[in-house]
């Protein structure tokens, strides 16, 4: 059976898409409504690359544009990789591994100074590690006990939909912190927060912090965290009134020594940081 690896031109999205679709769903068990809203909204902007076997389409990762400064200070053109998926019947043949190789070069070619993603779990820090990936450290995972009686003066919180996301973008791009923030357009961020409200997921900003947060009966993580304000004034003013919220684990943009994310430089003339806050991101 002859492979063929190749970039999906915008003419032929639409008509990908049922088998896009049906990947997406039967290796990452996302709901109709998710991968519904994936396919309407960030499909359309981002690369998609597949792999065919007998007009099949058995594998399929996706690129968003984004940009990172290097060691310079200059502004550099990268992407985030996600959704890197095979159907089941085709795994443990090193499709994927091909298929992303395929991809980075071909965004290569395009400009793409570095490649960075979000290994799903632990043990495939090591799968990408023989891709060229390299890990980052440019975020902490905190467990902060929430002080239900803690008497602060109130912080301020944007209410209106539209003036609280226009806010975060402004806040992404502005907000000074202790490691470089992984910038996205602003489209992306706007798609970011919609997926994440579909899974119980909801927003928290004020002028000069905001937060996105993803809530169940067993946790509550504030997924992304830009704060020109001490994390704990934050999260002890804005869960002071959930009596059923009382810890909270928040991933804190700072130099760690534990890995959090992955970088590969595609282009060996630029230089990048290896502390770098990626955000956006559900796994």
């Amino acid at each position: 059976m002859e492979r063929q690896y190749r970039k999906v031109p915008d003419c032929e999205k639409q008509a990908l898409r049922p088998q896009l679709e049906n990947i997406w769903k039967k290796c990452f068990f996302d709901t109709d409504e998710g991968t519904k809203f994936v396919f309407e909204n960030i499909y359309p902007d981002s690369r998609c690359y597949c792999c065919f076997i007998d007009d099949i389409c058995c594998a399929s990762l996706y690129l968003i544009d984004g940009e990172i400064e290097d060691k310079n200070g200059i502004s550099q053109r990268v992407h985030y990789l996600f959704g890197a998926a095979t159907l089941p019947e085709y795994r443990k043949g090193g499709i994927m591994s091909s298929l992303i190789e395929y991809a980075l070069m071909d965004s290569f070619k395009e400009g793409h100074k570095a490649s960075v993603l979000l290994p799903a779990n632990e043990g495939l820090y090591s799968y990408y590690g023989k891709l060229g990936y390299v890990p980052l450290y440019g975020t902490e995972i905190r467990d902060y006990e929430l002080l239900k009686n803690h008497k602060s003066e109130k912080i301020p919180l944007i209410y209106d939909e539209k003036e609280k996301t226009d806010n975060i973008i402004k806040l992404r791009k502005t907000a000074k912190q202790p490691v470089q923030v992984m910038q996205f357009p602003d489209k992306t961020v706007k798609n970011a927060l919609g997926y994440n409200s579909i899974y119980n997921g909801f927003s928290v900003s004020g002028e000069d912090f905001y937060m996105t947060v993803q809530s169940s009966s067993k946790e509550t993580v504030a997924t992304e965290f830009i704060s020109e304000k001490p994390v704990e004034e934050v999260l002890n003013s804005v869960f002071s009134e959930f009596d059923d919220i009382k810890k909270i684990t928040v991933r804190v943009p700072c130099c760690s020594e534990n890995k959090f994310g992955m970088i590969n430089v595609l282009d060996k003339s630029v230089e990048f940081s290896h502390t770098i806050y990626i955000g956006l991101t559900k796994d």
